[in-house]
């Protein structure tokens, strides 16, 4: 087997939650009567956890920073799942995984609950291990998160790859030396994807099982 380990990035990798993250986004912002995005904004927004995209829609507007992020906590704690869904081909890919024993972690920086409250119902019977932002690891594109998950996998950094969405996507798999597969169907596309020169770079989620094995 090419690689005995996968970890997974999950915004725009696994899961499409540009939708649920728009809206709860936008909840906050018009609490506080402040410009609303559409999802094609939002989607350059995210990678960098919530706090950055935030950052990133308020702009000039920062000192809002500290209401709009409560109520931006306070409304995706029941948003999450509204509108997300997992995409094409992931769950019976995953399946076919866990059935040729390859070791599997998700690896986000949303913050840790988020991650656990969306992830365990839909790929918790396959993934056991789910990091995301939390104190003691620098988030994304830092190595820190990918090296605590490969840790608790009991995995070999050599046969681990990284597959994921975007620049910080692929600076993550960069910092942590480990072959990376760009997902085209995610918030970047394709063309971002080449141009980063991605190891390989996928249209369809199972074609991660040719990869692999």
């Amino acid at each position: 087997m090419r690689y005995e380990t996968i970890i997974f990035d999950l915004d725009g990798t696994l899961l499409n939650t540009i939708d649920d993250l728009t809206d709860s986004l936008n909840y906050a912002l018009k609490c506080y009567q402040l410009p609303t995005y559409k999802v094609d904004d939002v989607k350059y927004f995210v990678g960098s956890g919530i706090k950055v995209m935030i950052t990133k829609a308020l702009k000039e507007n920062s000192d809002y920073f500290d209401r709009v992020y409560e109520k931006f906590l306070e409304h995706y704690s029941h948003n999450n799942m509204n509108k997300t869904a997992l995409y094409p081909k992931v769950l019976d890919t995953i399946k076919c995984l866990s059935q040729m024993n390859v070791k599997m972690a998700i690896v986000s920086n949303k913050y840790q609950q988020a991650v656990n409250d969306i992830c365990m119902p839909l790929l918790g019977k396959y993934i056991k291990v789910m990091v995301g932002e939390q104190k003691g690891l620098n988030k994304k594109p830092s190595s820190d998160m990918i090296n605590y998950a490969i840790k608790k996998l009991g995995a070999d950094l050599n046969s681990t790859v990284y597959v994921g969405d975007s620049e910080i996507d692929y600076l993550t798999a960069k910092y942590a030396g480990l072959a990376f597969i760009g997902a085209s169907w995610g918030f970047r596309g394709r063309k971002v994807l080449e141009d980063l020169k991605a190891t390989y770079v996928i249209d369809s989620f199972e074609e991660i099982i040719k990869i692999v094995s």
